[in-house]
């Protein structure tokens, strides 16, 4: 009766199990959900013998430098823990790991390891979030960037969780409008603002379907993480561990494992880590410069420039400035110390170029000194000479120099280069870096041992004022005025014109973009889309040194003496096609700078206040420019701007709403 009963007992034990009563192995997909009911494995009558059941391993193919949670890409999804390495050296605990087998190869040279990646301690907080599925998703159920507060909603099936706080992040999704044929199509998951600095994230997908309403089916990789499956893939293994910690997280806020169509997490780098080496650079050249600098050398005078009447005089020269690269041409790598931070390796001259207005002239006073950031592939000289009239009108002295790196001194034809190898790439990225030391000597300089030349008087009265310099900057000028005010003492206020933040976020939306396209999917570069956008999102990491969103966090209170408060006043054109209004949107949201009421536009997120405010703030105009498109592809205020540089107050000068209407 004993044996009857136990039998009777499990028969009626398995029938509440369906699913279990196969006589498939555990290939079937229904045996496999059996282990979250059971435990590790789907128990059965004997059949062996007596000897122990064996748990079937299941096959994934893959390499040990991808990740191969998706077969579609080594480097998807991307970022991924799949590439961080425990470090208890960092201040993070990880350390970036990505082979140069991982990074997609050009078509004219193979790709080796980046150190600019893997010397960082995690991923950028400004990173490209992205994967693929087995077929395409309708996500018209899901957040887009005219509807991003549904991604809060409980019952949203996409996530980005800070794993830290608990604390679900606001987001939109995306489809890839540059999808190519023969290749899966990648989805954007866009944060509205940097991430934190030192952080740990999920990043989740649930329930989803195609445009057919068919249920999409993970991965292999990432299914057998998420339903407990062995398999006989040694990195997907690597991975069952901090995957579990993920899951048990997603399952507290009510994204259950059994319902996920793919998932996985990733770290932030720590601000240290980001900007240990452009930190390391400034003081040591502050060091070499001292409170007054080196020296400067005037090699041209034009009297009267243009023969318009809005110059006195344009002076050009060189700033004798402490260098780290090997050369002062591109392409070349940065010198550096046997432990990896950048050597000082020799003093060089660098150009610059100053306007004294001749209103300043007639008034017999000095003109307060503003610094010109140039454009994209612009130069100083030509931001200083095409100002002259704004400056003439408003009493401005104006000082520039090139932006190296994205200037036209030689770095079209370096960026040439490095799409045809792309090894060279971190070579550009060093290089923005020596461009914000040369302005750094520049502003010592001419506040210093440059502050009282013989070419600044005028009816014996110096016209430049040195003893107050400030910062305006214009599309690429704007996007770098965060990391100069910060990193710069001698600058603490900045007017910046058409900037925003992350600059792989607004690179394929702009039209400057255009500029390298051609030669970027060329035959000798990259054909493949995905390529392209991936190779796009791991330079984020090598530009987080002057990439502004580093920076914007610290706006008020600085960083532990390292990094110096400043005031900024954005100023944005409602759909500029250069650089986005959505990328402004993320600028003012990480910096946590208010908008003005009286802006023809309020982004999602960001406090409306009225003018006058002392600070710093944004304010969008509508210069009647054609609306953009959605989707990662191309396509008068001047008072409030003089104002804030002047006075340091916003003030309202716009009548109302700010609408404008010009030639552009």
């Amino acid at each position: 009766m004993s044996r009857q009963r136990t039998i009777a007992t499990l028969l009626v034990f398995l029938l509440l199990l369906p699913g279990c009563l196969s006589d498939e192995t555990l290939e079937n997909p229904e045996i496999e959900d059996c282990s979250t009911i059971i435990g590790d494995s789907c128990e059965s009558e004997d059949t062996t013998g007596g000897e122990e059941a064996v748990e079937e391993e299941i096959s994934i193919s893959g390499t040990s430098f991808c990740d191969n949670t998706n077969p579609d890409h080594c480097l998807l999804p991307f970022p991924s823990s799949a590439f961080l390495n425990s470090d208890s050296g960092t201040i993070t605990g990880y350390r970036l790991d990505i082979d140069g087998e991982a990074i997609p190869d050009s078509a004219s040279a193979e790709s080796e390891d980046f150190h600019m990646l893997n010397s960082k301690d995690g991923h950028s907080p400004s990173s490209q979030i992205f994967t693929t599925f087995t077929s395409i998703p309708d996500i018209s159920g899901l957040a887009s960037q005219d509807s991003i507060p549904s991604s809060l909603l409980p019952g949203h099936n996409s996530l980005v969780l800070n794993m830290d706080t608990g604390q679900i992040v606001e987001h939109w999704v995306e489809i890839s409008a540059r999808t190519q044929e023969g290749e899966q199509t990648l989805v954007h998951v866009r944060t509205i603002r940097g991430l934190d600095h030192n952080t740990q994230y999920a990043v989740a997908f649930r329930s989803l379907t195609d445009g057919s309403g068919d249920t999409i089916s993970p991965f292999p990789g990432f299914k057998a993480l998420r339903d407990g499956l062995v398999t006989n893939n040694q990195q997907i293994e690597s991975l069952r561990s901090s995957y579990e910690s993920m899951f048990s997280s997603l399952s507290e806020i009510g994204y259950e494992r059994q319902n996920l169509t793919s998932a996985w997490w990733f770290h932030t780098a720590s601000s240290q880590s980001i900007m240990g080496d452009i930190i390391s650079m400034r003081n040591n050249a502050t060091q070499l410069l001292g409170d007054d600098g080196i020296g400067c050398n005037i090699t041209a005078v034009n009297e009267n420039y243009a023969e318009d009447n809005t110059t006195l005089r344009r002076i050009s020269g060189t700033i004798t400035t402490p260098h780290y690269l090997e050369s002062t041409y591109p392409p070349t790598p940065m010198t550096r110390s046997e432990d990896g931070t950048p050597r000082f390796n020799f003093l060089t001259e660098v150009v610059f170029t100053i306007t004294i207005p001749k209103s300043a002239a007639d008034d017999s006073q000095p003109a307060p000194l503003v610094v010109l950031g140039h454009g994209f592939m612009g130069d100083g000289e030509g931001m200083v000479t095409e100002a002259r009239g704004w400056a003439n009108e408003y009493g401005f002295a104006t000082i520039g120099t090139d932006f190296k790196g994205w200037s036209s001194d030689g770095d079209f034809g370096a960026y040439t280069f490095a799409f045809l190898n792309p090894n060279y790439l971190q070579h550009q990225s060093e290089r923005l870096q020596q461009s914000l030391i040369n302005h750094l000597a520049m502003i010592i300089t001419i506040k210093g041992v440059c502050s009282d030349l013989p070419e600044f008087y005028h009816n014996g009265v110096n016209l430049v004022d040195t003893t107050d310099i400030d910062y305006m900057g214009v599309s690429l000028g704007g996007i770098r005025g965060p990391s100069m005010l910060s990193l710069i003492q001698e600058i603490d206020r900045g007017v910046l014109w058409v900037g925003g933040s992350s600059f792989s976020f607004i690179a394929e939306r702009s039209t400057q973009y255009t500029q390298f396209e051609e030669l970027f999917s060329s035959s000798l570069a990259y054909e493949s889309t995905m390529d392209r956008s991936i190779i796009i999102a791991l330079m984020q990491s090598m530009w987080d040194t002057t990439e502004p969103e580093t920076y914007l966090p610290f706006v008020d209170g600085g960083m532990d003496g390292e990094l110096h408060p400043y005031e900024i006043l954005y100023v944005v054109s409602i759909n500029d096609a250069q650089v986005t209004t959505l990328s402004a949107d993320r600028a003012s949201r990480t910096s946590g700078i208010p908008v003005l009421s009286n802006s023809t536009y309020h982004p999602y997120g960001v406090e409306v206040a009225d003018a006058p405010i002392s600070g710093s703030g944004i304010v969008y105009f509508d210069g009647g420019f054609p609306a953009v498109p959605s989707g990662n592809i191309q396509g008068p205020m001047v008072e409030v701007a003089n104002d804030f540089l002047l006075s340091g107050e916003i003030t309202d000068t716009c009548s109302g709403e700010c609408y404008f209407e010009g030639t552009w």
